[in-house]
């Protein structure tokens, strides 16, 4: 009876040692599998940080582009004032001009 009772102990602990066994390679492909997900979310978190990068990039030349667009704006109207105050300006040369050739043509004598 006690030869049975130790070859079952010894078939169970045999048993035992197997599912150990199988427990242990387990544990090691989950190790793996952990690790391989880590870095996974490592990669995932440094692209979530490029695209805010990128985003706030982009709302920066958002800003210069409306500041720009603004100063535009700006130029467009007052275009019609600069070419009037351009023909005002260059009436009175004209002017001057001919003041100045009436008054050479008086003192030669011609008029």
């Amino acid at each position: 009876m006690p030869d049975q009772n130790t070859e079952v102990i010894v078939a169970r602990l045999a048993i035992l040692s197997d599912d150990i066994g199988e427990v242990r390679s387990v544990m090691k492909e989950l190790a793996q599998s952990v690790a391989k997900l880590a870095l996974i979310e490592e990669r995932q978190t440094q692209a979530n940080e490029a695209l805010s990068r990128a985003f706030k990039s982009i709302d920066k030349i958002d800003m210069k582009l409306s500041a720009i667009e603004s100063r535009v704006a700006t130029i467009e109207r007052d275009i019609p004032l600069h070419k009037q105050s351009s023909t005002w300006v260059f009436s009175a040369l004209w002017a001057a001009a001919g003041a100045a050739v009436l008054m050479i043509v008086k003192k030669v004598g011609v008029i």
